[in-house]
């Protein structure tokens, strides 16, 4: 028997405020005249503005960005690049006070002193005496390394002036990172906000339209406990974007260094897959690359020739120390004269190591303990860093079929519902049908974005993983 649809009208709707009606009851309609399933609700779904619903939600006035411009703020607002950047910039100095040390040491001391009275002279008391004595010395001074301990010393602090530099610069495509995929992460659950609330107003019209089939004796108390379910499982999917989208915005804003309270929105309503990496690249092609330009791992090896290089500085303690003084003086009295006089003398210093050589032999002995740790440390990282770019590249190649897959899915599902509208709209099929294909089309959709999403964020990771991400490369290829 062919089952004449009712148009449904829905009464006293604001299209773009709909969240009170969509959280709290199914959509009214009343019937006017027979029409086709997939006519109910299209102009409400045409017209759904997402941003201002959003906003409606969060209770935010919103920032419309691009990813671009993140990654810009990100690089000049970052705490963590900022950070590293004082720790540099510290190291920097320290390693050029360490240079000073080379330079001689300047000192320079003078008195005046003034004798009246009387004074005993060989015997003889000497009376109304009164004189001004002067002295003016000037030494300069010259460690001459202290036994080389300056100059490993300086080789040091250049090892891990290296190091934060290093340091910061991983920083840096750390917040590219990061940035990117917060990013991404924020503009996949936007689009599931749009997806999951056409998603909600069509569940809610089918509960209408099956309440009133119920009714009229067309349909069953089945359809209606099952649109009913439909429409609260619709419901929690939508809640759960909204939150997912507030919380990609918290991570996006504190990665960007901005307050983590602005409500930030993501201009694109769609995305496209980002094509970052060569296919053609195998595992060891890649992990010869991290191998070469990972900052972090330059930064441990100079953190290793920093250690040596305080080890070398220890082992000094055990050689002569000599040194070098010159002194210029110009002594005199005021009713006589002031004349100079000239010293120049060479010292040797020697100390067997600290507390009897003890003390010196434990530190060099500690200091040899942490450089093993920090090979180790190296081993580790390259072991670590091997086995995330096995997982991104699998990842990556696995998100890259998942989403081809996932794209044939979802014109399978557009299909099912034509065909389901079409038995339904002939007398040929139920309601459940469409209910069923209608939910398999949101569940396609759903997984076609998040597996791009996905791709996309495998694609950056294995930038990062390699070494070779920057702002540069992921501003040229993205295409919003």
């Amino acid at each position: 028997m062919r089952i004449v649809c009712l148009i449904l009208i829905f009464l006293l709707l604001n299209p773009l405020v709909l969240s009170k009606e969509l959280y709290d009851n199914p959509i009214e309609f009343q019937p006017t005249d027979s029409c086709k399933l997939n006519e109910f609700c299209t102009k409400y779904i045409d017209d759904i503005d997402i941003e201002k619903y959003i906003k409606q939600e969060i209770k935010n006035d919103y920032i419309v960005v691009s990813l671009d411009q993140c990654i810009d703020t990100a690089l000049k607002n970052n705490f963590d690049i900022r950070i590293q950047e004082h720790e540099y910039l510290s190291s920097k100095y320290e390693y050029q006070n360490a240079l000073s040390k080379f330079l001689p040491i300047l000192n320079t001391t003078s008195y005046i002193t003034d004798y009246s009275g009387q004074i005993l002279v060989g015997g003889v008391l000497r009376d109304t005496f009164h004189e001004t004595a002067v002295s003016v010395n000037i030494t300069g001074q010259h460690l001459l390394t202290e036994g080389g301990k300056q100059i490993f010393e300086a080789k040091a602090r250049k090892y891990l002036q290296r190091a934060k530099k290093h340091d910061w610069n991983f920083n840096r495509s750390q917040t590219v990172y990061y940035t990117t995929r917060y990013y991404y992460e924020m503009l996949l659950a936007k689009i599931n906000i749009e997806i999951y609330l056409r998603n909600l107003i069509e569940r809610n019209a089918q509960l209408a339209l099956a309440q009133k089939l119920e009714k009229s004796g067309f349909g069953t108390k089945f359809d209606v406990i099952r649109s009913k379910n439909e429409s609260a499982q619709a419901k929690v999917s939508l809640l759960s974007s909204l939150n997912d989208f507030r919380l990609s915005q918290a991570r996006l804003a504190n990665v960007m260094g901005i307050e983590v309270g602005v409500a930030l929105m993501p201009f694109e309503d769609d995305i496209q897959p980002l094509f970052l990496v060569d296919e053609n690249l195998t595992v060891d092609d890649l992990f010869k690359l991290a191998i070469q330009n990972r900052e972090d791992l330059e930064s441990i090896r100079d953190t290793i020739g920093y250690q040596k290089e305080i080890k070398n500085v220890y082992i000094t303690e055990f050689i002569p120390k000599p040194m070098i003084e010159y002194q210029q003086q110009f002594q005199g009295t005021i009713n006589h004269s002031i004349r100079p006089n000239y010293v120049l003398a060479a010292y040797m210093s020697w100390q067997p190591g600290e507390n009897l050589g003890i003390g010196t032999i434990t530190k060099i002995k500690a200091q040899k303990e942490k450089i093993k740790a920090t090979n180790l440390q190296l081993q580790n990282q390259l072991r670590n860093i091997e086995q995330t770019i096995v997982e991104a590249h699998s990842t990556s190649a696995f998100n890259k079929k998942e989403m081809e897959i996932n794209k044939k899915r979802m014109d399978y599902s557009k299909e099912s519902i034509k065909l389901a509208m079409l038995r339904f709209n002939n007398g040929k099929g139920i309601l459940l049908d469409v209910i069923q294909a209608q939910g398999e089309m949101t569940k396609a959709r759903v997984a076609y974005v998040s597996s791009i999403i996905k791709y996309n964020i495998s694609q950056t990771q294995l930038l990062f993983d390699t070494g070779t991400i920057n702002e540069e490369i992921i501003v040229k290829n993205y295409n919003p």
